[in-house]
């Protein structure tokens, strides 16, 4: 464990370990025992570690003294549905650590969070059933996500996988469907919007 360099982390972004423990849901007193070598960390920990620190996760990885072996099946949590031509609410929203069930992850994609399509109005990009992966690191700004795949929570809740273009007005997106009978959506007020990061087919428990 490289402490030095993880609490020099934390003061460079104005940040601190009781934050860090907020962040994870965590007593503020299991950072320290993380920090002293005192407790082992799981993957879906490391993941939320790295997101506050702003580090990527195989760099903290390194950092932490810790391995993740090569061939190892990491686990992403589904957390809902998400609308491909169908209207589907509430996604994202249960208690920290929960959600409907857990799938295998993609390599390097361990404790990630996913959605399940429901409709066809992404077909053939996005199927009916099929998980998608995402990251809400960018959704803070819409037009870092303009042209991209996209989970999108609309003002009006509902949930949704498009294209996201410009919007006319600031907090307004375009929404476009890759099926070209699904009309486009303009104008439409967000909440967040969190880029693809990867795709796949599986089957219900």
């Amino acid at each position: 464990m490289e402490k030095q360099w993880f609490q020099q982390r934390l003061r460079q972004l104005g940040k601190t370990q009781r934050g860090l423990a907020k962040h994870m849901g965590l007593d503020p007193s299991r950072i320290t025992e993380i920090l002293n070598e005192s407790r082992s960390i799981k993957i879906e920990e490391a993941v939320e570690i790295a997101d506050y620190l702003e580090t990527p996760l195989d760099d903290l990885v390194t950092k932490l003294g810790a391995s993740i072996a090569r061939g190892i099946r990491a686990s992403s949590l589904v957390v809902g549905y998400v609308g491909a031509g169908e209207t589907v609410l509430s996604i994202d929203d249960h208690a920290k650590g929960s959600g409907l069930y857990k799938i295998e992850a993609p390599q390097g994609e361990g404790g990630s969070v996913c959605v399940v399509v429901r409709g066809n109005s992404m077909a053939p990009r996005f199927k009916d059933g099929e998980h998608l992966g995402y990251s809400r690191d960018e959704g803070l700004d819409p037009a870092k996500c303009f042209g991209r795949e996209c989970v999108v929570q609309t003002k009006d809740g509902r949930q949704l996988v498009k294209i996201v273009e410009p919007g006319n007005r600031a907090g307004e997106v375009t929404l476009v469907s890759v099926n070209a009978t699904t009309p486009i959506e303009h104008n439409v007020a967000v909440e967040w919007v969190a880029p693809v990061t990867w795709v796949k087919l599986h089957s219900r428990p």
